[in-house]
């Protein structure tokens, strides 16, 4: 081979090279559809919009895409996957919300997050119904240990899942009060005990067959879990806030006295006008005391019911209170029946005192407080932030084309 090939050889070998090195670079600059220039800081910026917008399934993507190429540092990267799990928690994707969880916590063991990150990875693995991994978790992540007393005693053993005394006592404890005291004497907390171990061993089924991945499960327990997240927040907020003194009750009900005041209204009986008779034998039935009586008092402007649920309407009880006592109704007719009333006893309409309805008129007065409070509250809260709501209902035609 003479010189000059070889020079060409190894001219061609080089151009070789340096062309693969240009389409390196080139890829190394370009996105996934194609567009070049796409450094690592756009995509990142990409990912926190696509993010900000709502899109969170497609921001993921880009996040993962930058985990996987970026040459950032550890601490970074680590706090993108930290970002990354909690994107997947909002998605109910448990799986990838603790795969990124691990990996942000193998590329940073000690970030500033860590014990809301540890928290997380339990809470998923309990959502996943993985209760035994959850447990090691929660037993080896100090951050999060619960503490455990050593004088607690086993009440029941389902195979090695221990419920001890405590945790009877909490479940009762966390009950409504009326449900909470009829458990005082010992055969209804036994009861409760072996109803509690027959929904443990059921909920422990339904894991198994999966039923507690399904996503309206998830949805259904994030939603249960927020409302008792604000619950408590505002539970907290109306302690801080709510004062009630005596003269507020006092003034509250000047202000709003004519709806504390009892209205006209009367006692009646009944007779139903069976077909054979006549109105007047009705009449002189009822005046002799043969009516039936309705439990309730009839008022003006309200319908009422006869025994057996018999609905009357607001114009029969507008007629009856415009009778005296001892009066006759007309006969009023009811789809295929007709009846007459007798008034027994009336009462007008007259104001109550104040200490007679204190009581109401302060629940009255303290519900409206909480509600302002919450209003308040809430109103501040979307102030705080920068929000824009574009939502738009759809009309009844819009759903009836849908």
């Amino acid at each position: 081979m003479n010189r000059i090939v070889k020079i060409a050889i190894i001219a061609g070998i080089l151009l070789l090279i340096a062309g693969l090195f240009f389409v390196k670079e080139i890829a190394s600059h370009t996105d996934s559809s194609g567009n070049a220039s796409w450094t690592d800081k756009m995509r990142l910026d990409y990912a926190n919009v696509l993010l900000s917008k709502g899109l969170n399934a497609e921001a993921a993507q880009e996040f993962e895409a930058y985990v996987a190429r970026s040459r950032a540092d550890k601490k970074e990267l680590a706090g993108i996957c930290y970002k990354l799990g909690n994107i997947y928690l909002g998605l109910k994707d448990y799986e990838k919300a603790l795969a990124s969880f691990y990996k942000s916590e193998l590329l940073d063991p000690e970030p500033e997050y860590r014990q809301d990150m540890n928290q997380k990875i339990v809470s998923s693995l309990e959502n996943l119904g993985l209760s035994q991994q959850a447990q090691y978790e929660l037993e080896n992540r100090s951050s999060i240990k619960p503490s455990v007393r050593k004088d607690e005693k086993v009440a029941v053993r389902i195979g090695k899942r221990e419920i001890t005394n405590e945790e009877i006592d909490a479940a009762i404890n966390r009950l409504p009060e009326n449900i909470r005291k009829g458990l005082s004497s010992s055969d209804a907390k036994l009861k409760f005990v072996r109803e509690y171990v027959a929904t443990e061993v059921l909920y422990e089924k339904g894991k198994k067959l999966g039923l507690d991945k399904k996503p309206d499960i998830r949805y259904a327990v994030e939603d249960f879990k927020r409302q008792l997240v604000l619950r408590d927040l505002l539970s907290d907020e109306i302690r801080k806030e709510l004062r009630v003194t005596p003269e507020d009750v006092a003034l509250y009900y000047k202000a709003n006295k004519d709806s504390y005041s009892v209205p006209e209204r009367a006692r009646v009986s009944f007779l139903e006008i069976s077909a054979p008779a006549k109105e007047g034998d009705v009449s002189l039935a009822l005046k002799e005391g043969k009516g039936k009586k309705i439990g309730q008092w009839v008022e003006k402007g309200r319908p009422f019911f006869l025994p057996g649920g018999i609905g009357m309407p607001v114009e029969t009880a507008d007629a009856i209170l415009n009778l005296d006592k001892g009066g006759i109704s007309a006969p009023v007719k009811v789809k295929d029946n007709k009846y007459m009333f007798i008034v027994d006893q009336k009462e007008q309409r007259r104001e109550r005192e104040f200490q007679e309805v204190k009581e109401q008129v302060e629940r009255q007065y303290r519900a409206q407080k909480e509600q302002q409070i919450v209003q308040s509250f809430l109103d501040k809260a979307i102030e705080q932030q920068e929000i824009e709501i574009f939502y738009q209902p759809k009309t009844e035609n819009e759903e009836i084309a849908k």
